[in-house]
């Protein structure tokens, strides 16, 4: 399955359902295979709204008979699963990494850059074409075509050592109104 030839049909219906396509990937569940989508509201920067159970449940029932004119043959052979960004959420796109600047993450490259292809960093300015990421006191700069998978890293937030470098170089606030949080977040809050 040639996901490149999904992506965008999938984000053009998916727009007009309201919501974003985050990241389109082929999974393995034991003999099955899932295409599995990760969304969010489009106006979930400017709202700060999550998605829940019901807007994946819609979003679902909204793809399924478009689906099945646009691509056939595409349930025959794939489970379809639709998914919130979740509290580790993907980043893609620069403007992901540009919303959710000074917030730490994990990122593997396609290959390696100056012998590393793992880096965990907390997330600094983004060009059109570099990501700037401190990790453990020292900036990097990754190419974003060189980004095979990125991830923000929430749970390690608290226990990795804030950056030094990127304070006076982030204008903004790190955004955490769309990100979720877990129930002890929450009651700690």
């Amino acid at each position: 399955m040639d996901l490149k030839k999904l992506q965008a049909p999938l984000e053009r219906q998916l727009a007009l359902l309201g919501f974003e396509l985050l990241l389109l990937e082929l999974a393995r569940e034991g003999r099955d295979e899932i295409l599995r989508m990760y969304l969010d509201h489009l106006d979930a920067e400017t709202s700060g709204r999550k998605v829940t159970l019901d807007d994946c449940v819609a979003a679902h029932e909204g793809l399924l008979a478009w689906m099945d004119v646009a691509f056939p043959d595409l349930r025959e052979h794939l489970g379809i699963e639709v998914s919130s960004p979740g509290m580790e959420r993907p980043l893609v796109k620069a403007d992901h990494f540009r919303r959710f600047a000074g917030r730490l993450c994990r990122i593997q490259t396609l290959r390696p850059l100056n012998g590393q292809k793992r880096f965990k960093g907390w997330i600094g300015p983004v060009t059109g074409t570099t990501l700037t990421l401190e990790e453990d006191g020292v900036l990097k700069e990754v190419p974003l075509e060189a980004i095979q998978k990125a991830r923000l890293a929430p749970f390690d937030e608290s226990k990795t050592p804030k950056p030094k470098h990127l304070q006076g170089r982030l204008t903004e606030t790190p955004d955490t109104d769309g990100v979720e949080t877990s129930a002890v977040e929450d009651e700690e809050a």
